[in-house]
């Protein structure tokens, strides 16, 4: 045996030795490049939803700054009966009640039309037809009209004018006077027709 020979055959075990090391060495960098790189995308996917959770929850804040800012202002609407179920009983009775209290008017005669649903057009101009209304249905949370029409027999000016503040002080309810027509003059006074308007936006269920 040469002595060349003789030399590969004693190197050869820690030759072998040496690759090994050298592939477990390479196995190693690579595979903590991998799970570097693995470990920096799921960094910056956890950084992206954290962000994305922050900018809902902050939005959530805001709305419930804004909830709590008009709470009170939401109440009182709901209280006079702007906002939520149509007092129409109420609106009836009270104006029956009023003209009792002021004792005015020999006659009162009333009719509260349908509920009809708000248009853009509608609300601005107050003396639009309400016929186009018609084609809108009355849809949970629709703002809705409701006229209330009235004839009084036998009052005077003055006496409508204090009928009508007083039926604004008690009535449940947000009303124009949409329109006002005296004539027929007797001895005890004037017909008055009138045509009050009343505002409403209901909540789940339709005004009866």
């Amino acid at each position: 045996m040469s002595p060349e020979r003789m030399l590969f055959e004693r190197s050869r075990g820690p030759l072998n030795m040496l690759g090994a090391a050298i592939f477990l060495a390479l196995t190693l960098v690579f595979g903590s490049i991998y799970l570097r790189d693995s470990l920096k995308a799921r960094v910056l996917q956890n950084q992206g939803t954290l962000a994305a959770q922050r900018t809902a929850l902050e939005t959530k804040r805001q709305d419930l700054q804004n909830v709590m800012a008009h709470i009170e202002q939401f109440r009182t609407l709901k209280k006079q009966g702007l906002i939520g179920r149509a007092d129409r009983e109420g609106w009836v009775e009270q104006l029956v009640i009023s003209r009792e209290r002021l004792g005015i008017g020999s006659a009162l005669v009333y009719n509260l039309k349908p509920a009809q649903a708000i248009l853009d057009s509608t609300v601005a101009d107050p003396n639009a037809s309400s016929t186009a209304a018609l084609a809108v249905p009355l849809d949970p949370g629709v703002p809705q009209s409701h006229d209330l029409d009235f004839e009084l027999t036998g009052v005077h000016e003055g006496e409508l004018i204090a009928f009508l503040d007083n039926y604004r002080d008690q009535v449940r309810g947000r009303f124009r006077v949409q329109s006002c027509r005296l004539g027929k003059p007797a001895s005890d006074g004037l017909t008055v027709a009138c045509t009050l308007r009343f505002f409403n936006l209901p909540d789940q269920e339709p005004a009866k």
